[in-house]
């Protein structure tokens, strides 16, 4: 049997004790007093026997309690012999997780932790464990476990180096977070015996520049493995840095119908400076094919600036804005790229005046103002002029405001089953057009062309009616599906026209009024739409054109019902490209060539920051690929932030464990699995039972007879 704390057992002196306090008893047991001896002066007595011990039996008890209690404090247990072997127990379970996020390019901080690595694997012994992960935005698996229990150990120390030296730093952001628990479970998923790998230390190296950009929200609703020590080796640079970000142009923060204030083509860019930075005096300058003046820019340590960066002159887009006076110059760059603007035509049917505030003409000019993005050129024919679509540039929206023939209908007709848009503003009359939009023909009725119609009604309105439902889901409606944007209680309309459902196949009304009428309606044709507004935006009709719900809701008709998804212009780095239809390849800042799939909807190889271009059939199309904000926080971390978040550190180096301390920790796993102490305490209490009815039974005085007192 062995102890876990041997000291307690020196609580067993404490038998010694009662002994003392039999063998330096002085008096007599007991006194009987005479009264003829009042008057004489007391002496003690004479002790003949100084050494005679006196009711033995409850002082045995007393001890047997006092040894069982001191046994108990010092954690009895009983050695197993599998636990005599420590050359399996001294065996530690290594990870080296190394940094390759981007923050690593600065300075000769790589050169650092590919030394510090190298260090952790010369330092493993031949009886480790040992895996080698590699992480940024995610973690790589470069030497696991069960690859290394099948190498030699020089093998292994030779691959394990080898692996290393073969890394460099991405672009990628710093996931630590998650890198920490992966590494955390390629420890725990280890195929071996569950007690073997209770008792095997197990280690996570760190090797990364801890900066404050690495993300950690993983580790929120992580629960850290309690006999996992995480041992941070800390990398650090001896520079400063500062770095560039763009920001959306104020128009771009305005909801739709609103206009920013800023309408000049200057872009906003934030710059932002080390605490520890010696430097606060910078300037931005366009790459070298689109220069322009250089931009002086004045950011204190530990601060940040947004300033105003206008485009070069000459009409030049410029493809990069750079950061120049910072030593680091690894996040000093910010890729642009700008469309071209597109060009667009509007075409109105009608019979309205451009300066006629009482038209349908005057307030959709007005809508369609030029954006970066588009150019709109509204065209406006009178509704029985012959109408000729270019089948190579067709218009982006057909609005027709008055009736027109069956040769006009035909065309439209053709011009909508083609991928067109056609937006009939209904009157109230009985509409021919919109029964030949809706595929009825002219029909001969004894010898006369009987021209197909639908019944469209003025709606007997008291007062005025606003749009009850609204389906948000619909790509016209879209851009108002925001809870800041979706009300349309302040639009009033004064008029409107009724038109039954089922007038038009296989429509769907896509808004109602309040009574719930139909208000838009659209129906498919061909590959594209036949959309109808039974209410008028004129000031007599009601107050669309005059809300700022109208200049989106025209905009939101020029994106045809077949339009992929928009396509970003600017994304960060290892997000995907979402690929316009119709793209055949992307090229990549270093020049490479990625053919696409056809049909294929994303591109996920944006893997450095750049400008990347999308093969279209309409042209080349650019997207800028830049650096995560996050990296170029590269202020040091705290290691207690790890400690908070439940990771245990280790409290220094450790090159392996020695035996004392192994032997102690598997001492404690023996006694806590045993727990023999509690029996011993249990003992201990019925020793003292015994003892107290056996000193209570002792101490009872015996009765004086009365022949003896006489």
């Amino acid at each position: 049997m062995s102890f876990l704390t041997p000291l307690y057992i020196l609580g067993a002196l404490t038998i010694a004790a009662p002994l003392i306090f039999h063998l330096i008893r002085r008096t007599t047991k007991g006194e009987t007093p005479f009264s003829s001896l009042i008057f004489l002066t007391p002496s003690p007595p004479r002790l003949t026997r100084r050494s005679r011990l006196e009711n033995w039996p409850l002082l045995l008890l007393r001890a047997l309690a006092l040894a069982l209690l001191a046994a108990a404090f010092a954690r009895p247990f009983l050695r197993e012999p599998a636990a005599v072997n420590l050359g399996a127990v001294e065996r530690t379970r290594i990870v080296l997780l190394l940094d390759v996020s981007a923050s690593m390019k600065r300075g000769d901080l790589w050169t650092k932790a590919k030394a510090k690595a190298l260090d952790v694997i010369a330092s493993a012994r031949p009886e480790d464990q040992l895996a080698v992960l590699a992480f940024d935005a995610s973690t790589r698996t470069l030497l696991g476990f069960e690859e290394s229990v099948n190498l030699d150990p020089s093998r292994r120390r030779a691959v394990a180096t080898a692996l290393v030296e073969g890394l460099s730093p991405t672009w990628d952001a710093t996931h630590l977070g998650q890198a920490l628990i992966d590494a955390s479970g390629a420890i725990e998923n280890v195929g071996d015996k569950a007690r073997e790998s209770s008792r095997t230390p197990r280690r996570i190296v760190l090797v990364s520049d801890m900066q404050q950009g690495g993300r950690l929200e993983a580790l929120g609703d992580f629960e850290w493995p309690a006999d996992v020590e995480l041992d941070v080796r800390a990398v650090a640079d001896d520079g400063s840095n500062a770095s560039i970000e763009g920001l959306p142009p104020a128009d771009a923060e305005a909801g739709p119908g609103e206009s920013g204030a800023d309408k000049s083509d200057a872009l906003r860019i934030r710059v932002s400076n080390d605490p520890d930075s010696k430097r606060e005096s910078f300037t931005l300058n366009w790459d070298d094919d689109a220069r322009g003046a250089p931009i002086p820019v004045y950011v204190p340590p530990g601060e940040s600036r947004v300033v105003r960066a206008p485009r070069p002159p000459g009409g030049s887009r410029g493809r990069s804005l750079r950061l120049e006076g910072d030593t680091r110059d690894f996040d000093n760059t910010l890729y642009l790229a700008t469309r071209s603007e597109e060009a667009a035509t509007v075409l109105f049917l009608g019979g309205d005046a451009p300066d006629d505030p009482d038209g349908l003409l005057y307030y959709l000019v007005r809508a369609f103002e030029a954006s970066p993005r588009r150019t709109v050129k509204v065209e406006a024919r009178a509704p029985t002029e012959p109408l000729t679509i270019d089948a190579e540039h067709p218009p982006a929206l057909v609005v027709l405001g008055a009736e027109t023939d069956a040769v006009n209908a035909a065309v439209l007709s053709k011009f909508a089953d083609d991928g067109g848009t056609v937006l009939v503003v209904a009157a109230a009359r009985t509409s021919g057009t919109l029964a030949r939009l809706n595929g009825a023909r002219d029909r001969v009725i004894e010898g006369t062309v009987a021209a197909p119609v639908i019944d469209v009604q003025d709606a007997a309105v008291r007062g005025d009616v606003m749009l009850g439902e609204i389906a948000f889901d619909h790509p016209l409606f879209a851009p108002f599906a925001g809870p800041q944007f979706n009300d349309f209680t302040k639009i009033r309309f004064w008029k409107y026209r009724k038109l039954a459902t089922n007038a038009l196949d296989s429509a769907r009304v896509i808004a109602r009024f309040e009574n719930r009428d139909p208000a838009v309606i659209e129906k498919p044709m061909g590959k594209g739409r036949l959309i109808v507004f039974l209410s008028g935006w004129t000031p007599a009709d009601g107050q669309l054109a005059r809300s700022s719900k109208f200049a989106p809701l025209t905009w939101a008709l020029l994106d045809g019902p077949n339009t992929g998804p928009e396509t970003l212009t600017s994304v960060l780095v290892r997000e995907p490209l979402t690929l316009p239809a119709g793209a055949t390849a992307v090229h990549k800042p270093d020049a490479t060539i990625v053919k696409l799939a056809p049909g294929a909807t994303t591109f996920g190889e944006t893997d450095a920051p750049g400008v990347y271009t999308i093969d279209l059939k309409e042209g080349p199309r650019p997207v800028a690929v830049n650096l995560d904000p996050m990296e170029s926080r590269t202020a040091p971390l705290a290691v207690e932030t790890l400690e908070q978040f439940g990771c245990r550190l280790a409290r220094g180096p450790r090159v392996a464990a020695d035996r004392e301390s192994v032997r102690q920790m598997r001492n404690a796993e023996l006694e806590g699995r045993q727990k023999l102490w509690r029996p011993v305490i249990l003992l201990a209490i019925a020793v003292l039972t015994v003892e107290t009815w056996l000193a209570g039974r002792l101490g009872r005085t015996r009765p004086v007879q009365e022949g003896a007192t006489a």
